[in-house]
């Protein structure tokens, strides 16, 4: 069984084609868009304790200019954190994330998964950067 569902590679496909690698990438909306064709609840922040059923959330963690020419950036790069949490494993909901956000131009480099006895939670933590196209910006 593919990872990714046919209806969710066309829902990718529509995301993509909204978002401009560009200075007006709404880089909040992109990543909470690609997040959520999993069907799962997402928002930018932490833990939801509200929230009982899986959800998923996002921070930045940090970003910095690169890729200079001429005393300018060209680029920005962007370090975000994708937690998932949920009173279950999802193993295999992570994956999909990973694959989602990969699809969309994000590169994984690091993972941790915990389960918290305390809480009786499974957090599921994946860390991503991103690179945008900040050309032309003064």
């Amino acid at each position: 069984m593919a990872l990714l569902s046919e209806k969710e590679k066309e829902q990718l496909n529509r995301v993509l084609a909204e978002y401009p690698n560009s200075e007006d990438l709404d880089l909040t909306a992109f990543i909470a868009e690609v997040i959520g064709i999993t069907g799962v609840h997402t928002e930018e922040g932490w833990y939801n304790q509200n929230i009982n059923d899986t959800h998923i959330t996002f921070y930045f963690m940090s970003d910095e200019d690169i890729d200079f020419s001429e005393d300018t950036n060209e680029n920005e790069e962007y370090y975000i954190q994708v937690d998932i949490w949920s009173k279950e494993d999802c193993f295999r909901l992570k994956k999909k994330v990973k694959k989602l956000l990969k699809k969309a131009g994000f590169t994984y480099f690091t993972g941790n998964d915990q389960y918290e006895v305390e809480t009786g939670i499974y957090h599921k933590a994946a860390r991503f950067y991103f690179s945008m196209n900040v050309e032309g910006e003064n």
